[in-house]
């Protein structure tokens, strides 16, 4: 038993889980340089609370993840240089066989690598670049006019931008889900297959009968 659980804890220890986790359900947030605790005034671990409420299950880490390289989002979501980080994580994921999540970055940076999956949203303040393959979007004129890098993040047009995108992920995850469920419900039992009686044993000479 002791040898066991070390090689389970070794296991555990590696970029792939070893227990599955809720992959419909899961948002990473991801903060920027300096934002090292969880808080409801700067960075996006302000999301957390509306993110739950959606029903999501929120894990939040700074952009060095160090709590968090082993799980598996439908959705990432990171500010500044989590931005960028959650870019790379979403790489490593879709490398290893794993869905590709929606990558929403803000102000991502510095010099953020290129959208590695389908979708990624990259909304953006004066001075920060676009994220190649990305849809790219000027904060300024989407409703914060004049908010500097800092506050980006937890501005309620962008919050209100952010969560817009992730409550329609959800509904469509929902949809897919309930629509796998109808197909498997509406689909007939397979048949088991018979199997056939032995044939009966030949009757002996001089039995009577």
């Amino acid at each position: 038993m002791k040898s066991f659980l070390l090689a389970l804890s070794a296991c555990c220890a590696l970029v792939t889980p070893c227990v599955a986790q809720d992959t419909n359900r899961t948002a990473l947030l991801l903060d920027g340089l300096g934002v090292y605790v969880a808080n409801s005034y700067i960075g996006v671990s302000a999301l957390a609370g509306p993110l739950k409420q959606q029903g999501y299950r929120p894990v939040v880490d700074t952009h060095m993840m160090n709590r968090t390289g082993s799980e598996i989002p439908v959705v990432i979501i990171g500010h500044s240089m989590g931005g960028s980080a959650g870019l790379a994580y979403a790489r490593k994921l879709v490398q290893a066989g794993y869905p590709a999540p929606l990558v929403i970055t803000i102000d991502a940076a510095p010099n953020p690598p290129p959208c590695p999956v389908a979708r990624c949203i990259n909304i953006h303040g004066p001075g920060f670049p676009d994220v190649a393959g990305a849809q790219n979007i000027d904060a300024w004129k989407s409703g914060a006019n004049m908010v500097n890098h800092a506050m980006l993040a937890t501005h309620p047009a962008i919050q209100q931008m952010v969560l817009r995108y992730t409550a329609t992920l959800m509904a469509q995850n929902t949809q897919a889900a309930r629509a796998t469920e109808t197909r498997a419900a509406a689909s007939p039992p397979a048949a088991e297959a018979s199997v056939p009686l032995p044939p009966p044993a030949p009757r002996r000479s001089g039995e009577g009968g």
